[in-house]
């Protein structure tokens, strides 16, 4: 079967190119937590993902049979797992383009304009209708404090209420929103690229959190027009505590909160 480009493939494409010497990269650590994947290289850089243990089968996988071996793989290998149907490898996959996506983002600067904060806080949404895909409840409140109506969408039962739709309902309430808000974890389980192109009539188009780490120049090649995600700044702290169980709250004191945009053409 022959697949399409898609932010993932496309991201692989784009590492390529920004690092010539990708072949030669090797993986130093591989963690595989209850709430995060972090998988770091041995320059220091870490790329995250989220674990999605919830959308995770029983039984074993090719991955697994490799436990205990993954350390000191080719990164490029490890990436490439992105594009496996199996969720386990395509965590490792995504979280091994993030970290070489943190390695190469100099080569992208005259690309993109990053500044340290929240998202929430710098988007401009009053009288707007949001769509905010995850339930991302800090910023979900933020939001709807000045926002005309947000709607929240999420796949997982376990974090919905009564103001919370099922994912499935992306097909009908997106295309009517001006502001979406994409959780990164939608490159994990493959619904990213359906996303965005649900999502051409909005103004502003956000991904958001650890796992959207990847490339930001891909993402806005399909239609973002902000990343909001993480700077490692403590890479030994940030993998102690994925190993000890730890998720987005335990990062505060060594990750930066980034938010990368397309960079202003000249004359803008």
């Amino acid at each position: 079967m022959t697949r399409r480009r898609t932010v993932v493939s496309d991201s692989l494409t784009e590492l390529r190119g920004a690092l010539p010497n990708i072949d030669r990269i090797r993986v130093a650590k591989v963690i595989i937590g209850a709430g995060y994947t972090g998988v770091s290289l041995p320059s220091g850089q870490v790329g995250l993902a989220h674990s999605l243990l919830s959308e995770q089968v029983p039984g074993c996988c090719e991955l697994m049979k490799r436990a205990g071996h993954l350390s000191g793989s080719s990164a490029l290998e490890l990436a490439r797992l992105a594009l496996s149907w199996d969720i386990r490898s395509r965590v490792v996959g995504v979280a091994t383009l993030n970290a070489l996506s943190q390695l190469s983002l100099r080569s992208f600067a005259n690309r993109i304009s990053t500044r340290k904060g929240d998202i929430a806080n710098h988007l401009t949404v009053r009288g707007d209708v949001v769509a905010v895909v995850g339930n991302m409840a800090p910023t979900v409140k933020k939001l709807r404090a000045k926002a005309k109506r947000v709607y929240v969408l999420e796949r997982n039962s376990d974090l919905r209420d009564d103001e919370t739709l099922p994912d499935t309902a992306a097909e009908e309430v997106i295309p009517e929103s001006d502001v979406v808000l994409i959780t990164g974890t939608s490159i994990v389980n493959g619904t990213v690229d359906r996303l965005l192109e649900l999502s051409r009539n909005a103004r502003e188009v956000a991904l958001v959190g650890a796992t959207a780490g990847i490339p930001p120049t891909v993402l806005f090649k399909h239609g973002a027009t902000a990343v909001a995600t993480v700077k490692v700044t403590d890479a030994e702290r940030v993998m102690r505590i994925i190993a000890e169980g730890g998720g987005t709250p335990s990062f505060a004191n060594a990750v930066e909160f980034v938010i990368h945009k397309p960079a202003p053409r000249a004359g803008e």
